[in-house]
């Protein structure tokens, strides 16, 4: 039966070729979309869920009140890891993960900059990131060595049998090679090239044991059987009972850190899971789409398929023969369009890649794709084909027969129906892309509060350290720059903020976050800050500026002082005397507030170096200049610079990146809608031949026919638009409530998709109004 119910279905599917043609179009494009989106979600789901250990692996997370609300983090002290392995039975291992930073790694006279982290033996055994060369309880016996990926050994040796070779890392010490990794996953928060152990940076003298310092990740991992509601309890008070500083400390599932890891109040509100839960229901909302132009298709092509409905029942045949004849026909068009769509689907793998910054390959030798792939398949033929199979079904022969076809009103209304959500769902996707397109744009345009053009930065080595004031005196009289600046960070980012900064005055029960900046001279011309009151630091002027301080604007509103100038502040312990105020500027997100700031002078630390090239000369010979110089006070490191306007730009990539692939499904759900409207056009215009044909020959123009056919679907179109409109606001006005920075949404964007939206259908279906309004009548009135 089955075998026949496929036979005729290949034969009404052959003969039908224009149908089938845009329905396989139509459904491939729509399951490729799905597919790709699909396939996104599972990696992200995927994140750190992988490791054999996975149910007991924990991030540890800071808590505590600021005036009145929980705020939580998940950077901790670095005694913190330790002083939980030691004092609670309950957990079985520890590590530290620090933020891998580039560090210069020389070997075989190649000399190449890594991101190398530090971490604690017990990394090797908590995680799944298997080694290929060495053993995982030995590879940091001895603290002088050095775990590589597989890329970065490649990249430092040329192959991978170096178990035992010798790097010098940044200049300083040597270290071996003890353990390669395989090369790391996609799919896991852990990224770098090199792994070194903490006992190293230990006898570097690169670790304190200040708890008030949170500068670090820990993972623990629990004993199995273990309670974490019990350890969360245990632990809860390890940092008071270590120091002064008053937060709670809580253990957070590693499975739940990428997608859930916002946290409102104490409470987890969500985080990049919004992304995902937007773009399945994207994904959703692209193959109903694809299904609702097969059933409109289909209905419409009703009236041909009525008489033949007609003689199988009259010759025995029941509903449910009917129904399995006509969802064969689906199945066997879905199961074909799936095969286009994976061929679809492996060429734009690529280009979504590229967009996404992503690394999914296609999954050949995993049997549950292949299954799935196979049972959505099978799901989108039935969910596509159920409709029409019970309409067309559902004829009574003696009317069909007669010419008349059941319920003509209703399935017409019902149709009008489909295309109605078809054009909303498109238009909602298209007007919430140019919203979220145009935050991004109003963040991106957002005065910074300094002077982005023509500003570098480079790290601040320790050789460049220790003759610093020659290099800087031998990089002013070069030329290339107007002036230099050493800071902590770079100006694009924040790497320190504090709530211990206090004043005379101060409510002791009002906590604030504090951002921390530092510079030795010059920051307010090198940056092309604006200075509100008193005068730059300058250590080269002024010896006692190694304890000075520049606050932004916000800070010298929060200290309330009519005369800050001069004013002491203390951070940490130290005292610092205010000589300046400066106009806010952004370190943070564009798109928030602008959080209270101290610069403080030399005696705080440096990392950066920021200088401002010479706009008199090009730049190409400006960083030329500068490269000789760096080579003769920087010998054997790389000349590894960056500008900070492409640094600022780096800010928007995530946010851009999901705006252009939003972009992208949304142009896609709009063709998807249109091949549905042009299949009905074709169907409506063959269908209204005669009547066409009539209306010629009593002297009707072509005007006045394409008209005719085309404003039912124009009219189906203004009302998508005007049901997408107030659904559209209220979905964007409550994702905006999340920047403290925001626009106002502009009604030039409904009308701008409006007429967008409008014309693409007059395009589309026009098309086949014009070719109908063109026909010959004697064509179609010839038999009458």
């Amino acid at each position: 039966m089955w075998k026949n119910y496929f036979k005729i279905a290949w034969r009404n599917l052959s003969k039908n070729k224009g149908f089938t043609f845009i329905n396989i179009i139509g459904l491939s494009v729509g399951m490729a979309g799905s597919i790709l989106i699909l396939l996104w979600v599972h990696h992200q789901f995927s994140f750190d869920r992988f490791h054999s250990k996975s149910d007991n692996l924990y991030q540890v997370w800071n808590q505590t009140d600021f005036n009145g609300e929980l705020q939580s983090w998940n950077y901790t002290p670095k005694p913190m890891a330790f002083a939980l392995k030691d004092n609670y039975a309950e957990i079985a291992g520890v590590t530290r993960f620090n933020f891998p930073n580039p560090i210069l790694m020389e070997a075989e006279e190649i000399a190449i900059s890594q991101k190398a982290t530090q971490v604690d033996p017990d990394f090797f055994n908590m995680f799944d990131l298997p080694l290929i060369s060495g053993d995982p309880d030995q590879v940091f016996a001895d603290p002088h060595s050095v775990v590589l990926t597989e890329n970065a050994a490649f990249k430092q040796f040329g192959r991978l049998d170096v178990v035992g070779e010798t790097i010098l890392l940044d200049k300083q010490v040597e270290v071996v090679v003890t353990g390669i990794l395989e090369d790391l996953p996609s799919n896991t928060e852990f990224q770098f090239d090199a792994l070194v152990p903490w006992e190293l940076w230990k006898k570097l003298g690169m670790e304190d044991e200040y708890w008030g310092n949170n500068s670090v990740k820990t993972y623990v991992e629990l004993q199995s059987g273990a309670s974490l509601a019990h350890t969360n309890n245990l632990i809860k008070d390890i940092t008071r009972e270590n120091s002064t500083e008053d937060n709670d400390v809580f253990l957070y599932p590693l499975s739940n850190v990428h997608l859930y890891s916002e946290f409102k109040n104490g409470v987890v509100v969500g985080g990049r899971i919004q992304v995902v839960k937007q773009f399945t229901v994207l994904a959703i909302f692209i193959l109903v789409i694809a299904c609702i132009n097969f059933m409109n298709l289909s209905t419409a092509r009703s009236e041909k398929r009525a008489k033949e409905v007609g003689v199988r029942k009259l010759s025995g045949a029941d509903r449910g023969m009917l129904i399995g004849q006509f969802l064969s026909e689906s199945v066997l068009l879905t199961l074909f369009s799936a095969v286009v769509a994976f061929f679809i689907f492996v060429l734009v793998l690529p280009v979504f890649n590229q967009v996404m910054d992503t690394q999914l390959e296609v999954p050949y030798g995993y049997l549950p794709f292949w299954i799935l792939f196979v049972v959505f398949a099978l799901l989108t033929g039935l969910l596509s084909g159920s409709y029409p199979a019970f309409f067309l079904s559902s004829f009574v022969p003696a009317k069909v027969l007669k010419g008349y076809i059941n319920s003509p009103k209703s399935s017409f209304t019902l149709r009008k129906g489909l295309v109605v959500f078809q054009f909303t769902i498109s238009v909602i996707l298209v007007a919430a892309t140019l919203i979220v397109k145009s935050q991004l744009d109003y963040g991106l345009q957002r005065d910074s509060g300094y002077n982005r053009d023509q500003l570098v930065f480079h790290e601040l080595t320790e050789t460049l350290g220790k003759s610093y004031d020659s290099f800087r005196n031998t990089m002013m009289e070069s030329g290339a720059i107007t002036s230099i600046s050493r800071t902590m960070s770079p100006l694009s980012e924040g790497w320190s903020n504090t709530w211990a900064v206090n004043w005379d005055g101060k409510d002791p029960d009002v906590v604030h976050t504090f951002d921390r900046f530092s510079t030795d001279s010059d920051l307010v011309t090198t940056a092309g800050l604006k200075l509100i009151k008193g005068r730059d630091i300058d250590i080269y002027t002024y010896p006692s500026d190694s304890s000075a301080l520049l606050i932004n604007q916000t800070m010298a509103d929060l200290v309330g002082m009519d005369d800050i100038i001069g004013q002491l502040l203390e951070d940490n312990g130290h005292q610092w005397h205010v000589v300046g105020v400066v106009e806010d500027f952004i370190i943070g997100s564009p798109y928030g507030k602008v959080n209270p700031m101290i610069i403080a002078g030399p005696k705080a630390w440096f990392g950066m170096l920021h200088f401002r090239l010479n706009a008199e000369r090009s730049v190409r010979d400006n960083l030329a200049r500068i490269k000789e110089v760096f080579g003769q006070y920087n010998t054997d490191y790389p000349f590894d610079y960056r500008f900070v306007d492409q640094a600022y730009a780096a800010k928007f990539e995530n946010q851009q990146r999901i705006a252009r692939l939003t972009m992208m499904f949304s142009a896609l759900a709009i063709l998807i809608s249109c091949l549905g409207l042009l299949g009905l056009a074709a169907f409506m215009a063959e269908q209204r031949i005669k009547e066409v044909g009539v209306r010629r020959v009593l002297g009707a123009s072509v005007q006045t026919i394409i008209l005719l056919l085309t404003r039912d679907f124009v009219k189906l179109v203004f009302v998508s638009i005007l049901l997408a409109v107030p659904i559209t606001w209220y979905v964007m006005e409550k994702w905006l409530m999340d920047f403290t920075y925001r626009i106002e949404i502009d009604w030039k964007v409904f009308m701008i998709t409006a007429l967008v939206t409008i014309l693409i259908a007059i395009l589309t279906v026009s098309s086949q109004a014009i070719k109908a309004a063109l026909s010959n009548p004697v064509n179609s009135l010839k038999n009458e």
